[in-house]
């Protein structure tokens, strides 16, 4: 079986409990257009990878799309959410607009994909959970980076051309795009209720 070896940044930028307190979403439109490193990319599919999973079924997969490639699922997107009897959003329409622009800004595009094991043993939720916390250990790395993080999803990800586009069979399914690059805003700050007010001790 072939083993996955980590790489150790020994230049990270904060510990991780600074990383889990500063995190935040960042649009992709407030993201710059600036080019972002692939090895910086690859470091955050790393940390994604050793998020857990029950019985090792590792069932996170992600498909990276820089340049024209985010524009092609853009239009995929794009006639996913067409109105009856049309093939796609037609030019000049706001959503179509909007959505160009969130997906060209980013220099980075990630398919967030879920691909459940058939085994029994294994519930959907539970491979469900395991691909999120892939998820989230991506948007720590990409914190600790310094770079821009976004998880979107809803209906735009779900329909049957975005999962075509991606070459997609049942059971996998697209959970959301995860929009990576440098910040153009300064980051936002965050507030959450104290942690004691949602813990039960006994």
């Amino acid at each position: 079986m072939d083993v996955t070896t980590p790489v150790i940044d020994h230049g990270a930028r904060m510990d991780i409990f600074e990383a889990i307190r500063l995190r935040r979403s960042i649009k992709p439109e407030r993201m710059k257009t600036d080019p972002v490193d692939r090895g910086l990319i690859e470091q955050l599919l790393e940390a994604a990878n050793w998020a857990p999973s029950h019985g090792q079924t590792e069932p996170w997969r992600f498909v990276v799309m820089s340049g024209d490639a985010r524009l092609e699922l853009a239009e995929a997107v794009c006639r996913d959410l067409a109105d009856p009897g049309q093939p796609t959003l037609p030019a000049g329409d706001p959503r179509r607009e909007k959505l160009m622009e969130k997906f060209r800004t980013p220099p980075y595009v990630i398919a967030i994909v879920v691909a459940p094991s058939t085994n029994p043993k294994i519930f959907e939720h539970e491979e469900l959970a395991s691909t999120a916390m892939a998820v989230q250990n991506m948007h720590l790395a990409a914190r600790a980076l310094g770079l821009a993080g976004f998880w979107s999803s809803g209906k735009k990800t779900f329909g049957p051309e975005v999962a075509q586009h991606l070459e997609l069979e049942a059971p996998a399914r697209c959970l959301g795009f995860f929009f990576v690059g440098w910040p153009g805003v300064p980051w936002p700050e965050g507030t959450r209720r104290p942690a004691g007010d949602k813990v039960t001790w006994r």
